[in-house]
C-alpha cells in the first residue's frame, strides 16, 4: 500500500531544507548536540567562587584564560582546516572540549583550571570555524545562507533546551552542569565520527584535494586582502557594540527602568524566538534584497535600536529594542558569512574563517570593559548614541570594501589547489 504524497503546505515548509549535502545536516545535528548540554560557562564564575572561594580578581583572570584560548582557537583552527581533514580536525576539537568539561566536574586542584581552560577554549574557538566550513563549503552560494541559518537554530534551540536543563542541575550542584555538558559534547564528537564513517558521499576535505605543485603556501591568505581586513575592522565596532546587550544592558534597565533581574531572561527569551522562527525565511531572501543593501541594514539596525531606550521608561522600550536588534542580528549573521565565503573561494579559506571567528571572539576581551567604563563616564543615554554613531562608522567604513568585494562575484577566482573539487563536491550533493 502506497504513503499518501505529502500535503502541500508541508512541501512548502521544508523545502528549504532539502536539497542541501549531507554534510549540512551532519554539522546542524552535532551543533544541536553540543549546545543541548549545558551553558557551563555562564556557571563557571559562580562555581569558582561558591566551591573555591576565589575573590573576584582571580575569577577575572579564570575567565580571561578561556577567552584567551577560545581566540587563539579561532585564528588557528581555520588554518589548521588549510592543511588537515576538516572532520577528523571537528572530532578531534569536540573531544577535548568533552574531556576538559568532565574534568572541570570534577574536584581538581585550583592549579589546574588554568591550562584545563586554556585547552577548553581553544578548543571551542578552533571548532567554530572548522564547523562552518564544512557546513557550507561544499553548498552552492545560493544554498549557503540557508545552511547557515539552520546552523544558528540549531544553535539557538540548543541553548534554549541548555538554559532549562543547566538550571536544573545547577540547583542540585554545579559539578553535574560541567558532567551534563560534557556528555552532550562527547556525544556530539561520536556523531560526527560515525557520521561520516557512514556517509561516503560527504565531501573530499579541502586539504585532500591539494596537489603536489600547487602547496597552501601559493594561495592567498587574508592578512594582505585590504577589502577584507577593512570589512573587519567595521565587523569589530559592530561587535562591540552588539556585546552592550550582556553587560551594560542589564544594568541600564535595573538602575534607569527599574526592571528585575528576570526581565533579561525575558528578552534573550524573545532574542531565541525570533530566531528559530525568523532566521530561514530572512536568510532565503537575502540574495534577493541584495548583500550589500542587508549588511548595512543589519549593522545599522543592531546599534540604532539602542535609541529605544532613550525615548521613555518601561518594558515597552526594552522589548522594542531587542526586537529591533534581533532583527538586525538576523541579517548580520548570515550576509558575513556568506561574504567570508565568497572572498575566500579559491584562497586559504581556513584562515578566513578563523580570522572571521576570531573577530567575534576577540570582542569579549575589550568591549565589556570599554561599554561598562563608558557607562559610568558618560551614562546610559549617551552610550546608546554612542552605538548609533559607532554602527553608522562601521557602515561608512565597510561600505567601498564591500562594493569593491561584490563586484568581483563573476570574476574567477585565483588560482586554487581545488582544481579537482567541483567534480567531488557535485558528486557528494548528488550522492
Amino acid at each position: 500500500m502506497s504513503r499518501p504524497p505529502p500535503a502541500p503546505w508541508l512541501k512548502r515548509l521544508l523545502s528549504p531544507y532539502r536539497g542541501l549535502p549531507a554534510t549540512v545536516y551532519i554539522q546542524v545535528l552535532c551543533s544541536l548536540i553540543n549546545n543541548i548540554g549545558g551553558i557551563s560557562k555562564l556557571f563557571l564564575p559562580l562555581y569558582l567562587r561558591e566551591n573555591y572561594q576565589l575573590g573576584y580578581a582571580q575569577i577575572g583572570l579564570m575567565m580571561a584564560a578561556y577567552g584567551a584560548g577560545a581566540l587563539l582557537g579561532s585564528l588557528n583552527g581555520g588554518a589548521l582546516s588549510d592543511r588537515f581533514d576538516g572532520r577528523k580536525l571537528a572530532t578531534l576539537f569536540l573531544t577535548a572540549s568533552g574531556l576538559c568539561l568532565l574534568l572541570l566536574a570534577l574536584a581538581i586542584p585550583l592549579w589546574l583550571f588554568v591550562p584545563v581552560l586554556l585547552v577548553s577554549g581553544f578548543a571551542d574557538g578552533a571548532f567554530r570555524p572548522v564547523n562552518l566550513r564544512l557546513a557550507l563549503e561544499p553548498c552552492l552560494p545560493r544554498q549557503r545562507a540557508v545552511a547557515q541559518g539552520m546552523l544558528r537554530v540549531a544553535f539557538n534551540l540548543g541553548v534554549a533546551g541548555a538554559g532549562l536543563l543547566s538550571g536544573s542541575l545547577a540547583a542540585i550542584g554545579y559539578d553535574w552542569v560541567y558532567a551534563a555538558n560534557a556528555a552532550a559534547t562527547l556525544s556530539a564528537a561520536l556523531w560526527l565520527a560515525w557520521a561520516y564513517r557512514r556517509n561516503d558521499s560527504a565531501p573530499v576535505p579541502p586539504a585532500a584535494l591539494e596537489t603536489a605543485e600547487t602547496g597552501a603556501e601559493a594561495l592567498v591568505g587574508p592578512s594582505r586582502d585590504l577589502p577584507f581586513l577593512r570589512m573587519l575592522l567595521a565587523l569589530t565596532l559592530m561587535t562591540a557594540v552588539f556585546d552592550q546587550i550582556y553587560v551594560t544592558l542589564g544594568l541600564f534597565l535595573r538602575e534607569h527602568y527599574q526592571l528585575g533581574p528576570q526581565w533579561m531572561g525575558y528578552l534573550f527569551t524573545l532574542n531565541g524566538l525570533m530566531v528559530v522562527a525568523l532566521q530561514i525565511p530572512i536568510s532565503r531572501r537575502i540574495l534577493d534584497w541584495g548583500l550589500l543593501a542587508s549588511t548595512q541594514a543589519g549593522v545599522l539596525l543592531t546599534g540604532v535600536s539602542f535609541l529605544w531606550l532613550t525615548l521613555g521608561q518601561g518594558p515597552l522600550w526594552a522589548l522594542l529594542m531587542m526586537t529591533t536588534l534581533t532583527l538586525g542580528e538576523l541579517l548580520v549573521s548570515p550576509c558575513y558569512t556568506m561574504l567570508v565565503m565568497h572572498r575566500s573561494e579559491g584562497r586559504l579559506r581556513g584562515r578566513y574563517l578563523g580570522l572571521y571567528n576570531a573577530v567575534w571572539q576577540g570582542r569579549t576581551l575589550f568591549a565589556p570593559a570599554l561599554g561598562t567604563w563608558l557607562y559610568g563616564a558618560v551614562g546610559g543615554v549617551a552610550l546608546w548614541w554612542m552605538c548609533a554613531a559607532a554602527v553608522c562608522l562601521s557602515a561608512l567604513i565597510q561600505q567601498p570594501a564591500l562594493r569593491l568585494m561584490l563586484a568581483r562575484q563573476s570574476e574567477p577566482a585565483p588560482q586554487s589547489r581545488f582544481k579537482a573539487a567541483p567534480a567531488k563536491a557535485s558528486q557528494g550533493e548528488n550522492g
